[in-house]
């Protein structure tokens, strides 16, 4: 039995060596990758995908507590590293497109209809857009309110002779109660006028979307966006701002997870999905079929086999691969002891 046991063992040490250690294990599993990929996309879509499986999946991701748990790791390290790291990063966004990107970003941006008048009307309407015309039109019609007298002393003989004394003092005196006299008039006009002349600015401004002025107001926007860096766009991205940020979308999310229509658009998604692929292959879904287009492999396999060397030697896959032998052995032991 002694014997027994030691030759299990030492069939157990073969085994792992031979998964994971050498040269040899790390091309085959290259060779595995390349042909499972080539086997999936050979494959049935629903060969692949059970309808109901999937769904109990996309219900089991949509749980709140799970949902709340995968975002906080997200939120509180992988957005952190990836923002500091951006805000590093002092070069203009446009390196990124070639010229020939960007010149079709500016044809792209003066195709007439790019621009919804919903846009518009939502910028024209409101308390802020309302208080900022107020302002504006209060300074502006206060000022004119007053030119006409000013004008009519200085074209007056007063005013072309020169205001002195009493005369002087008359003109500055009546041009007071003037502005005072239209004080009222001018805020009871804005209190009445305001949200009518915003949608009118409103329904203009859409009249004149496609226009070369509007055009040119898209591509100056467009370009200066590309002229800043991410470290531009971050400079405000501070701790405090991230940590809210961070309650904003674990709050969202949990939210979103607890919404019953979710789980049920989810659900129909892959109807649909499914529906729309009936006896397609996974390569004529993706529409790769055929084709040259492959992962690089090489690469592929180089970058995951120290996680899968991993894996194999950690200790349950080990216990699984020892379970597996003992039963294979024990089996052959049957059989060999089964008169023929």
């Amino acid at each position: 039995m002694s014997g027994a046991s030691e030759t299990r063992a030492t069939l157990k040490r073969w085994l792992r060596a031979r998964l994971t250690e050498g040269e040899g294990p790390k091309d085959e599993w290259r060779q595995v990758l390349e042909a499972a990929w080539e086997h999936l996309l050979a494959t049935k879509v629903h060969d692949l995908i059970d309808a109901d499986s999937a769904k109990a999946l996309a219900d089991r991701l949509a749980d709140p507590e799970l949902v709340t748990e995968l975002s906080r790791p997200i939120v509180a390290t992988a957005a952190r590293a990836m923002i500091a790291e951006l805000r590093k990063d002092k070069e203009p966004i446009d390196r990124f497109l070639p010229p020939e990107a960007q010149q079709q970003l500016q044809e792209t941006l003066a195709r007439p209809g790019l621009v919804h008048p919903d846009w518009v009307r939502a910028i024209f309407r409101g308390e802020a857009a309302e208080a900022v015309l107020n302002d504006a039109l209060y300074r502006a019609l206060r000022e004119f309110s007053t030119l006409l007298p000013r004008l009519m002393v200085k074209v007056s003989p007063m005013g072309r002779f020169g205001v002195i004394g009493g005369a002087g003092a008359l003109a500055e005196k009546l041009i007071e109660e003037i502005e005072k006299l239209m004080e009222p008039e001018i805020k009871s006009f804005l209190a009445d006028g305001t949200e009518r002349l915003l949608e009118r600015a409103a329904e203009f401004t859409i009249a004149k979307l496609d226009d070369p002025a509007s055009i040119e107001f898209r591509h100056n926007l467009a370009t200066f966006i590309l002229s800043k860096s991410p470290a531009f766009y971050l400079d405000v991205a501070d701790e405090e701002l991230l940590d809210e940020m961070g309650v904003v979308i674990e709050l969202a999310a949990r939210h979103v997870a607890q919404m019953p229509e979710v789980r049920a658009d989810a659900h129909a998604w892959i109807d649909r999905a499914l529906e729309s692929s009936a006896n397609k292959t996974l390569g004529e879904v993706l529409q790769i079929e055929g084709t040259d287009a492959r992962p690089p492999m090489d690469a592929l396999a180089e970058a995951t086999w120290p996680a899968f060397r991993t894996m194999l030697n950690s200790p349950q896959p080990q216990r699984w691969m020892d379970t597996l032998l003992n039963e294979l052995l024990d089996e052959y032991e049957r059989i060999k002891s089964e008169p023929e």
